[in-house]
């Protein structure tokens, strides 16, 4: 989780700005959209890519801490929103200050809120574990000083979580106990990790500058000895992602991609069905060549 993992697909030889691009378009659209329909097109798309990506188990991780959080939302939502209709429960007096009346359409916007930010973060999964962040940095990386900071900021959570783990089982090693006692010891015992890693953290930034001034970062005009090569796959993939936004935003400006919750749901109609598998049939060609790719050698070799 939250890291980079090389596989051998074709997600991970895309162009990097193809995958960024899809990316952004997916999550462009989850803010766009509101309608269920379309917000589990958009769910039933960047999942189908995660697993052609080969990266299911750190997917899983990011859905165990989603569906956590979609589950606060729901019940929140549902206790404290009163505008609905469809009263599916109503609680007994709660010491003199009146029952609270939990509606349908206040779960099922809380349900679709969380269907939105489960794309979203899935999103940035597909961003983490399928796009190299040092190929991200040459991309956008020509003369802007703001972008080497950010890619260092990314990649510093991941690095800080994986010398954690480190650091834990070599404590482990040497007989500390993180798993008995009582609260305040096991909290004892982690404060001498904090130390550790402020002094790993400190060791990396010194091997960092180090590195960028051994190869003479900031000194001169940029040289690049490898080069990200545009493939038929990127112009096809770029240009089925592009018109997957087009067809989104024009649903977004008819309103056929907005959905009122409240005060009563209306029903779905065939139009939004048809129209979200259009656009999910545009999406999900990253995942169809995937799969030739790996099927098919000769498809392989011509895109």
């Amino acid at each position: 989780m939250l890291a980079y993992r090389e596989e051998d697909n074709l997600i991970h030889k895309l162009h990097p700005l193809t995958t960024v691009v899809f990316v952004a378009v997916v999550f462009v659209l989850a803010l766009v959209f509101s309608h269920p329909v379309y917000l589990l097109g958009l769910l039933l798309v960047i999942g189908t890519v995660i697993v052609g990506a080969g990266h299911y188990r750190e997917w899983k991780s990011y859905l165990k801490f989603s569906l956590v959080m979609i589950a606060i939302i729901i019940i929140v939502n549902g206790l404290f929103v009163h505008v609905g209709q469809t009263i599916i429960f109503t609680s007994p007096d709660l010491l003199g200050r009146g029952r609270i009346n939990v509606s349908l359409e206040a779960l099922a916007f809380g349900a679709g809120m969380g269907i939105r930010l489960l794309v979203i973060i899935s999103a940035f999964c597909l961003y983490t574990c399928a796009v190299h962040p040092d190929k991200v940095m040459k991309l956008f990386g020509r003369g802007s000083k703001s972008v080497l900071i950010m890619t260092l900021s990314t990649r510093l959570f991941p690095l800080m979580v994986k010398d954690y783990y480190r650091i834990i089982e070599v404590q482990r090693c040497r007989g500390v106990k993180f798993d008995q006692g009582r609260w305040w010891q096991r909290a004892r015992n982690l404060l001498p990790i904090v130390s550790i890693l402020l002094v790993s953290s400190l060791e990396r930034a010194l091997q960092l500058a180090e590195s960028m001034h051994a190869r003479g970062y900031g000194s001169g005009p940029r040289t690049s000895y490898s080069r990200e090569l545009w493939r038929p796959r990127d112009y096809l993939i770029l240009t089925t992602v592009g018109v997957g936004l087009v067809l989104g935003i024009w649903a977004a400006l008819q309103g056929w991609s907005s959905y009122s919750y409240y005060p009563r749901l209306p029903a779905i109609q065939s139009a939004d069905v048809e129209m979200t598998g259009l656009i999910v049939l545009m999406l999900m060609v990253p995942a169809v060549l995937n799969w030739g790719w790996g099927k098919w050698p000769l498809l392989k070799s011509k895109i």
